[in-house]
């Protein structure tokens, strides 16, 4: 199987990538679990944390273009479309 977005980055999920996941993964599993419905997984500083939808749908967070990560993005050839 090949993740997409390991595929577009151009490499195969890193140790960190795979811990991410398993960490989400699990909390979403207990979530099931327990009944807990309409929420999504997120990570809050070095806590994964089960967010209400209501609080996050229809709403948008952005990135400033003059945050580290897109400076990064954009010295190794990233492309936003501007």
């Amino acid at each position: 199987m090949t993740a997409l977005g390991h595929l577009q980055r151009g490499g195969v999920p890193s140790p960190t990538d795979r811990l991410l996941a398993t960490r989400l993964g699990t909390l979403c599993a207990e979530a099931i679990d327990k009944g807990k419905y309409g929420v999504m997984v997120a990570v809050r500083g070095q806590k994964c944390t089960l967010v209400p939808l209501e609080k996050v749908a229809g709403r948008r967070k952005t990135v400033p273009l003059d945050h580290a990560w897109i400076r990064s993005a954009r010295l190794v050839g990233t492309c936003f479309g501007d």
